[in-house]
């Protein structure tokens, strides 16, 4: 393996110079809100961009990684419910979703259901989730557009999907921070295959009765966002799980192990997206000569990627999404951003700004419209 190369704080003029296209590209991204009539849109997209570039500067600055995109992607993960709610309220009055809306197709297509409508597709040409195929006015998000931009993204990202788009697993990461140190510091290795049981078997399941099983039953994310109106015993029921898959997985575990267990121990999406971990051009290699047993790396990774079986192996499992963490904590430049196709610890640098230049353009794109959004519905409150 090839000495690493550590990339090190850069000059403010070299690091200026790598952001200049990301401040490009934001400002094309932004064109539109910037041209809209009213001081909030404006505003906000002003707001949003200069969030993005700073973030995306402060990265090249410091060569970290991580901290920097955590901040974006827990603003994305509170502020996407807002937003989201905000919408629901306006065209319904309420969250909840009327028998009605889910008949004529009017629901908001959510990511999650992805893996779910293959099969049900594939063996009967039907489309499972009650939405549009394509943007009505009063469903904007239509399966349609929502495919094909998780397709290009997941092409090009494999599973830094969930690290640089999944708005959901920004709600985790933003509990996931609020404590300095974690009060579970171990936890059972063996849970980790629980995302693969529950992918298996909602993929059986809505094949079986042709309706998106894990929204039906499982989304602890419905809590904060739409669910079916209670008007009986089974509706009243699936509230009752949402909320409290919400406030176990996705908020108290959260604080108390510093992980993100919702999506290590529960999220059929998240492992259905590394199975896509191949299509990346970018990985993160462990170089085993350099490095010393200090566990930092396993302790910092979010999803649980990372033991010991994997940095004696080189790399981390599968499960990796490229938020850079174990990179960040590493003491002895052992964990690597590496291009796929060339030697470990070659062209390290390089490897991380062709991950960082994919993964913050599809970022600004995807999640800087939904920040943007919803900064625009709170500002329109006060100005």
């Amino acid at each position: 393996m090839a000495k690493p190369v550590s990339t090190g704080r850069l000059s403010i003029w070299r690091s200026s110079l790598l952001t200049l296209p990301v401040l490009l590209w934001s400002m094309l991204m932004f064109s539109r809100a910037l041209a809209q009539p009213g001081l909030a849109p404006k505003l906000a997209a002003v707001i949003t961009l200069a969030f993005v570039v700073f973030l995306f500067h402060q990265m090249m600055r410091t060569a970290e990684t991580n901290r920097w995109r955590r901040y974006f992607f827990v603003a994305l993960g509170f502020l996407f419910p807002i937003g989201f709610v905000w919408d629901l309220i306006a065209l319904r009055g309420s969250m909840s979703i009327p028998v009605e809306k889910m008949i004529s197709g009017d629901t908001p297509f959510c990511f999650l259901a992805i893996p779910m409508m293959i099969l049900p597709a594939a063996l009967t040409k039907t489309i499972i989730f009650p939405g549009s195929i394509l943007p009505t006015a009063s469903n904007p998000h239509a399966i349609a557009a929502m495919v094909a931009l998780w397709l290009v993204a997941t092409l090009a990202l494999g599973k830094g999907w969930c690290a640089y788009g999944c708005f959901f697993g920004g709600i985790e990461e933003g509990f996931a921070s609020f404590a300095k140190k974690p009060r579970i510091k171990r936890l059972d290795p063996r849970w980790r295959w629980m995302p693969w049981a529950v992918l298996t078997a909602v993929i059986l399941l809505s094949a079986a009765t042709v309706e998106p099983v894990y929204c039906t039953w499982l989304c602890p994310f419905k809590a904060v966002t739409e669910y079916p109106q209670v008007r009986s015993l089974e509706t009243a029921a699936q509230a009752g799980i949402f909320i409290s898959l919400f406030l176990g997985l996705v908020v108290v575990l959260p604080f108390l192990t510093k992980k993100r267990t919702q999506c290590s121990f529960l999220c059929p999406f998240g492992a259905f997206q590394s199975i896509f971990s191949k299509t990346s051009a970018v990985d993160v290699r462990i170089d085993t000569a350099r490095c010393v047993p200090c566990n930092l790396c396993e302790n910092n990774c979010p999803t649980l990627s990372i033991d010991r079986e994997a940095v004696k192996a080189g790399r981390p499992m599968m499960s990796c999404m490229r938020c850079g963490a174990c990179v960040d904590a590493c003491p002895r430049d052992a964990a690597l951003w590496h291009i796929k196709g060339t030697e470990p610890g070659a062209g390290t640098e390089r490897a991380r700004l062709l991950h960082l230049y994919a993964a913050w353009a599809f970022a600004v794109m995807f999640g800087g419209s939904i920040i943007a959004n919803t900064l625009s519905k709170l500002i329109g409150m006060v100005v």
